[in-house]
């Protein structure tokens, strides 16, 4: 049953911030080390039938409160269009569920 599985992760991500913005409104403030989350790395199943609805759940709790890089899982077993309909069919199931991911900058490297 995964049902609230995220709500560790959530709770990790919020402390972490009220921790950093405390230390942040002291007085005297001392040289504290940031353990802020800035990024998650959401490992996606390479069934090649899109996201599952957990996933769609979770992402959904985490991109207001962190950037989520979506991996695709072990693609290295896939070939390049098996790879291009996967992402295609996620990235539409992130947009149709409003759920931001983080945009790399613009490149010209053709493996990206």
């Amino acid at each position: 049953d995964n049902t609230d599985c995220w709500v560790p992760v959530i709770n990790y991500i919020e402390n972490q911030f009220d921790k950093f913005l405390e230390a942040e409104q002291r007085v005297n403030r001392v040289q504290l080390v940031d353990t802020r989350v800035h990024a998650c790395l959401y490992f996606i199943a390479p069934s090649g039938h899109g996201l599952r609805q957990l996933d769609i759940q979770t992402m959904m709790r985490l991109h207001d409160k962190v950037n989520i890089v979506p991996v695709i899982g072990k693609s290295d077993s896939c070939t390049q269009e098996e790879i291009s309909r996967f992402k295609s069919t996620i990235l539409n199931q992130l947009k149709q569920n409003d759920i931001k991911v983080y945009e790399f900058p613009p490149t010209d490297d053709q493996e990206v």
